[in-house]
């Protein structure tokens, strides 16, 4: 008789065979360097954990040179995500002890340091601490603060303004308040500003970019309470500005160094979505229940603001101030034209001679350039620039645009022609091409008239053309082709795109 078998004993996982003497180690081979490109691209909980791995490790998380936290970097693995939320902290109190932890046995300076919190303004002390111990410790070259608590803003930390180590620094969401004990040689290796959604007087703004004079990249997107913005930066190469209001920005640059790109986008649109508080100049005073009623009316605030400033002056102080920028950007949208009509002055024909645009090459204009103000403004800065080659224009139309512009008027408004015999290249993006002005007068004007022309691309968006509209789409280009033309040598094309450029 078979005797009874015993149950098998639970196998247990075999642990690694140690490594042998002689064994490869490929991982442990590599260099600091390399591992820290390495363990930058996890979850920075996740680089912590490879301490564990050998004696070495330790040191190699303890400098790493770029921490990066997310709300929620500290959270407990497999934290349920009960309100939708992908990216919530867990617990702020955990969350602060874990990063003190990890700054407390740091073995070497934070290069850069990525931050993205909402309760920066809840614990303002402590967070005073953090940026005191990374401005001070002589390494940190590279400072993220993205303030996502939208009810307030972040009052940006002494530290910050007085660190001279800094190579860039990129801000959202925070008041920006600039001490009058701050080293002038501050900030003096910044090379790069980024301010978005920032909270700044006229003199802090000024002041902050003025000490920065090192800077070669400066990016305002949103700029709250400043109207007048005076930008001294002798290093100057890219200016990038987003503005939802009435802006005077005045550029104070030595010639010496010309700017390699001016981008420049005025959008008027939806104050209710993008005014603040900050933006009155009232706040500071005892206000009224209806008062504040009307300060809080964003609408009313942003219409008052439009009629008491003059938009055509603020354009000529911009672009006086370009004379030796080699590529323009300028995206104005349907809401500024809008405001434009209530300009009293007319906007000029063209610049003075002192201010000409010499060192322009291209030009790349979002516009409705049908509206009489921005067309204008664009013979202006046709007749201003007398070394352009490139020229780009991508149309904005809202229901009752105007009626397309003659060539007739543009040859009354183009009077200077020495960009004639240089422009080169035209690439005009339109959604109107199957209503009877397949380019507008604009294109015309410049085929017919500038001299060394080589292509003129008319651009539209496939959709726009079904299989029903190929007898209106050939019609169109006969019409291009029928042309007069003052270079011999011009290509004329009509050309699908599946997207228009992006400003």
């Amino acid at each position: 008789m078979d005797q009874e078998r015993t149950p098998p004993a639970t196998k247990r996982a075999r642990r690694s065979p140690p490594p042998q003497a002689g064994a490869e180690d490929r991982l442990g081979a590599l260099d600091d360097g390399t591992l820290h490109s390495i363990l930058v691209r996890l979850p920075l909980r996740d680089a912590a954990a490879t301490v564990v791995l050998s004696r070495r490790w330790p040191r190699v998380f303890a400098t790493l040179p770029r921490l990066v936290l997310r709300p929620a970097t500290f959270n407990r693995r497999g934290f349920p995500d009960e309100e939708g939320d992908e990216d919530r902290c867990e617990d702020p109190t955990r969350w602060m002890r874990a990063l003190r932890c990890v700054l407390d046995r740091r073995a070497a300076p934070v290069a850069a340091f990525e931050i993205d919190c909402r309760f920066m303004s809840l614990y303002g002390e402590w967070f005073s601490w953090v940026f005191r111990e990374l401005c001070g410790s002589g390494g940190l070259l590279e400072l993220s603060i993205a303030n996502t608590d939208y009810k307030e803003c972040y009052a940006l930390p002494d530290a910050v303004y007085t660190c001279t180590t800094l190579t860039s620094l990129d801000l959202y969401n925070c008041w920006l308040q600039v001490p009058s004990r701050a080293a002038a040689m501050a900030l003096r290796a910044l090379q790069s500003l980024r301010l978005r959604n920032v909270v700044a007087s006229d003199s802090d703004i000024r002041l902050i970019i003025c000490r920065c004079s090192a800077i070669e990249r400066l990016e305002i997107h949103d700029i709250h309470m400043a109207r007048n913005i005076v930008i001294r930066a002798p290093c100057l190469k890219k200016l990038d500005i987003y503005s939802y209001r009435p802006l005077c920005i005045s550029l104070k640059k030595a010639k010496a160094q010309p700017l390699n790109m001016v981008r420049l986008s005025l959008s008027y649109g939806y104050p209710e979505h993008s005014w603040s508080l900050h933006d009155t100049l009232d706040t500071n005073r005892e206000c009224s229940n209806h008062e504040i009623e009307e300060i809080l009316d964003y609408k009313k605030m942003s219409e008052r603001e439009h009629k008491q400033t003059d938009e055509i002056k603020n354009m000529e102080t911009f672009l006086t101030a370009l004379s030796f920028t080699k590529t323009l950007q300028l995206h104005l949208s349907t809401e500024y034209s809008e405001v434009l009509n209530m300009a009293k002055a007319s906007t000029l024909m063209s610049l003075p001679k002192k201010k000409y645009l010499l060192g322009l090459k291209s030009l790349s204009l979002t516009l409705d350039h049908n509206h009489e103000v921005l067309a204008t403004l664009v013979s202006c800065l046709l007749n201003s620039s007398p070394n352009l080659k490139d020229l780009r224009i991508i149309e904005l139309r809202h229901p009752g645009s105007p009626v397309p512009l003659a060539v007739e008027f543009w040859e009354k408004q183009i009077t200077a022609d020495g960009f004639l015999y240089h422009l080169s290249s035209v690439t005009f993006y339109t959604d109107s091409l199957l209503e009877g002005h397949p380019c507008g007068g604009i294109c015309k004007f410049l085929v017919m008239n500038a001299r060394v022309l080589k292509r003129m691309s008319i651009v539209y968006h496939h959709s726009q053309v079904k299989p029903e509209h190929a007898a209106k789409l050939e019609a169109a280009r006969r019409e291009l082709h029928l042309w007069p033309r003052a270079s011999a040598d011009v290509l004329l094309e009509l050309a699908p795109v599946d997207r228009f450029p992006w400003f």
